[in-house]
């Protein structure tokens, strides 16, 4: 394969990763990450105390990811939903194209490569805050991999700046320190296994130490200051958080959205035992780390997958360089007569599934949003609004609250996605109550519940119907609206 085609490879191989990444606005917390945006740009003021629920209204709240928000508002305003997803789509490319910039492997081998990572980590992407978490982590993997393999010592300084502007878009900077951190370590690890000491290496472990530093005082350049490092901690060792949101349970493997993932896992595991080039400790040591962090929370797939799947294209192009396939995967070759109709034919041959896709990609993401997509109860909160319904609103799921917050805020919320803000007993308590395990009278008295919207055969949605106080004023195959009688 010469080198044209390669390059024309290279480029429907990041087309084809944009359609396969390509999301509908399907996280319930987008709205009320819109609406905060709306308050910053209109006031100008960052929200320090919740004034979108009626049941702990004022209590203080950490708006981390407030930079995200002015973003989101910004384009949803200005441009609308559909420049969002293309955004956002092409930023999780772009981190996938960072951190294969400068892999030497064959075109096919890239493209395998990157779009089984995305494959892997579609459950976790879309038009969210960590979105752009994903973006800086590959920026960090990619400056720290150079610092390493390459001694560029210039810049490795970016990631100082670069984490001032993280850490105001979202608490997964965390990732970054934590990064830096296994890469000094790394460092220690490849050169006892070289044999050396580490005096030898003593100015770079220098370097990435005062990095490291220059990165701890820049986390405190937001709005909340030092209380930042903080708030990713209660995350971590909230038991409600960590049994309630999906995004921090463990990865299920029997669902069939994560084979992909599962095929990542083990298809790195055996170009890294094939490969006749043993990878770097540093290599091993941050795959193990990434795999962990993945394997107890699958909110950290899409970061193995920065790590695993550079790794795989790398170790599969040492491994396949020894089989009868080297002459395939080998360096480019000249260009010979004839290239030129061989590069049109290879353009047609991949621009009829491009086209195709592109046409399927409209109909499917870039068109008129319906309620299942959107994941919240679109017809139901038109109806509110049409017929006036107004008072304090409980939602059943929670994250239902967050497009009231955007879509209703005539109707202040029982409880939305911000279960940090709210509290773990709160949350636990909105649980129990939800499912039918302790009763909904004494809440619903206690916070002078006026209004419900709630799934579609839910046990507190039965409950309701067989209560004389409560009368249901529509329904759906999807939600259900129900109203306090006078």
């Amino acid at each position: 394969m010469n080198k044209t085609i390669r390059q024309t490879f290279e480029v429907y191989a990041y087309a084809f990763a944009f359609i396969f990444a390509s999301r509908q606005l399907s996280d319930p917390d987008f709205w009320w990450h819109l609406k905060t945006g709306e308050y910053i740009v209109k006031t100008l003021r960052f929200p320090r105390v919740d004034f979108y629920s009626f049941t702990l209204p004022g209590k203080p709240w950490v708006a981390h990811e407030w930079l995200s928000e002015v973003i989101f508002y910004l384009v949803y305003s200005r441009v609308g939903p559909y420049a969002l997803i293309f955004i956002f789509t092409a930023l999780i490319v772009l981190a996938f194209g960072i951190v294969f910039r400068r892999l030497a492997v064959h075109p096919f081998i890239k493209a395998f490569a990157m779009l089984l990572g995305v494959w892997s980590i579609l459950p976790t992407i879309g038009v969210r805050p960590r979105t752009l978490t994903f973006l800086f982590a590959a920026i960090y993997i990619a400056l720290l991999r150079r610092f390493v393999r390459e001694h560029e010592t210039k810049s490795i300084w970016w990631l100082a700046p670069i984490m001032v502007i993280w850490v105001n878009l979202h608490a997964g900077y965390l990732i970054g320190l934590v990064l830096i951190g296994v890469t000094i370590v790394g460092l220690v690890l490849d050169t006892w296994a070289a044999g050396e000491t580490l005096t030898t290496q003593w100015p770079r472990l220098k370097t990435l130490a005062f990095v490291f530093l220059a990165c701890l005082l820049a986390v405190n350049l937001n709005p909340q200051g030092p209380r930042i490092f903080i708030f990713p901690f209660e995350f971590f060792l909230s038991p409600v958080q960590q049994d309630m949101v999906v995004d921090w349970l463990s990865p299920n493997f029997h669902q069939q959205e994560l084979l992909p993932l599962a095929a990542l896992i083990l298809g790195t595991m055996a170009v890294l035992a094939l490969s006749p080039k043993r990878p770097r400790a540093s290599e091993v040591l941050l795959f193990l780390c990434t795999l962990y962090a993945m394997l107890k929370s699958g909110r950290h797939m899409d970061i193995f997958a920065l790590v695993a799947t550079p790794l795989f294209a790398q170790y599969l192009q040492n491994w396949v360089e020894t089989t009868s396939f080297a002459k395939v995967f080998g360096p480019a070759k000249p260009t010979a007569p004839g290239d030129g109709r061989r590069a049109i034919i290879f353009n047609l041959m991949l621009l009829v599934p491009v086209v195709a896709c592109a046409f399927k990609l409209k109909s499917e993401i870039y068109s008129p949003p319906v309620q299942k997509k959107l994941n919240v109860p679109v017809n139901a909160v038109a109806y509110v609004k049409e017929n006036q319904i107004t008072g304090n609103t409980i939602t059943d799921p929670n994250i239902w609250g967050g497009y009231l917050i955007w879509a209703l805020p005539s109707n202040p919320v029982y409880i939305d996605g911000r279960i940090d803000m709210y509290g773990d007993q709160f949350a636990k308590d909105y649980i129990q109550m939800s499912s039918g395990i302790t009763r909904w009278q004494e809440p619903f008295e206690k916070y002078r519940v006026q209004v419900a919207i709630l799934k579609a055969n839910s046990v507190l949605g039965l409950q309701l119907a067989e209560s004389p106080q409560w009368q249901q004023v529509y329904q759906d195959d999807f939600a259900t609206v129900f109203r306090r009688k006078s």
